[in-house]
């Protein structure tokens, strides 16, 4: 697996080089009906002798006067991936903090530890490293995990998965347009944006939150909500009879 320039890594990229570590241990991956993720993580371990480790306490990390536990941690040398064993194996929360270490393997495994200010050779994620970062003050650091972020975006929804679950699931709902989700304040709209939403998000087993912004970034979700959350709450509620209000909330 080549490794590439920090740098010179964008979204577009990184979706390419997750879809090549895909194809490389499986190479029907992109045709399945979810992400095969373990067939990755198995490759590693038998192919590439990158140890696993699913049943560690990883303990907290301080960030100035707070601490935050650890979920996911990857070591340099020797190098090897471990996820915390409070998260529940298969769960969208293992399944994202796997597939974030995994990116650090893939996308940083020959960075200098010290480049990034790091006393241990070790790159430790907590809540605050796995989530999607919005500044316009990047640290070095925060540039990296933003890949790791993207990687495991790309990883656990490729882009033809996604395309197809999406598709699939608005014709057996019978939602017009299928492949694409246009969401603003009509109730209908909304209605449809949940159903879709739900559905997929249970299919591929990620949270609505990770697919929410993966809609997005592939350009298949449009938001062009004017009011406030609470008004759309109010609207479906109002729309919606008692026996199939949705209990999920917008994201």
């Amino acid at each position: 697996m080549p490794q590439e320039s920090r740098r010179h890594l964008n979204r577009g990229d990184i979706d390419k080089k997750v879809e090549e570590v895909l194809l490389h241990f499986d190479p029907r991956a992109l045709t399945r009906r979810v992400s095969p993720i373990y067939a990755v993580v198995g490759g590693l371990k038998d192919v590439y002798h990158i140890p696993f480790h699913f049943d560690q306490d990883l303990g907290r990390s301080r960030r100035g006067k707070r601490v935050f536990k650890i979920f996911g941690r990857f070591d340099f040398e020797p190098r090897q991936i471990l996820i915390d064993k409070s998260l529940p194996h298969d769960s969208p929360r293992f399944r994202w903090t796997l597939c974030h270490e995994i990116g650090h393997l893939v996308l940083h495994r020959k960075l200098d530890p010290k480049s990034i200010s790091r006393d241990a050779a070790q790159l430790v994620d907590t809540r605050t490293e796995l989530r999607f970062i919005r500044s316009a003050r990047w640290s070095e650091l925060e540039w990296i995990e933003w890949q790791a972020n993207q990687f495991a975006s790309g990883m656990l929804l490729p882009r033809p998965i996604v395309h197809v679950a999406v598709a699939t699931i608005q014709q057996e709902l019978e939602i017009r347009r299928p492949g694409s989700i246009y969401l603003d304040d009509q109730p209908r709209n909304i209605r449809d944006y949940i159903s879709v939403l739900n559905h997929v998000s249970k299919r591929l087993n990620v949270s609505r939150t990770v697919l929410r912004i993966r809609l997005i970034n592939l350009g298949i979700l449009t938001d062009a909500r004017r009011s406030s959350r609470d008004h759309i709450q109010e609207t479906l509620r109002a729309y919606f009879s008692e026996s199939d209000a949705p209990s999920s909330t917008i994201h």
